[in-house]
Formats: structure tokens, sequence, C-alpha cells
């Protein structure tokens, strides 16, 4: 995902709009930094959810690679 698409995606996986904001800034991946803060909390606990996520997020070409 590139530009600000990952934003919705984040926010959907349960981060914060300051938890995104953080991650603009400091990370290179902010994206790849979203799912694993969203593993780790708990909020991602399958590929189903994450399937789920994506397609919630209008992403099903990406979910279907899953």
């Amino acid at each position: 995902m590139g530009g600000d698409e990952w934003k919705p995606f984040a926010e959907r996986l349960g981060l914060t709009p300051k938890e995104i904001r953080y991650l603009e800034k400091r990370v290179l991946n902010p994206c790849d930094a979203a799912l694993a803060h969203s593993r780790n909390q708990g909020y991602i606990s399958s590929v189903g959810d994450l399937y789920d996520a994506l397609v919630d997020c209008e992403l099903p070409l990406i979910a279907d690679l899953l």
C-alpha cells in the first residue's frame, strides 16, 4: 500500500489517529508497523481477521493474495 491508503486500513486495525500520525512520522513502513501493532494488541488474531479488514477497506485484491 502506498501513499495514504494505509491510514484507513490502520484505523480499521484498531489504531488511534494519534498512533497513525506517530507511525507516519517515525517509521519507514507505517503499514507494516500498523500490522505488527494490531497483531501485538490482539486486534488481528487470524488471517480471516486480516482478510475482513482488507475487504472492509475496499482492498479485495490485496485480500485475495492472502
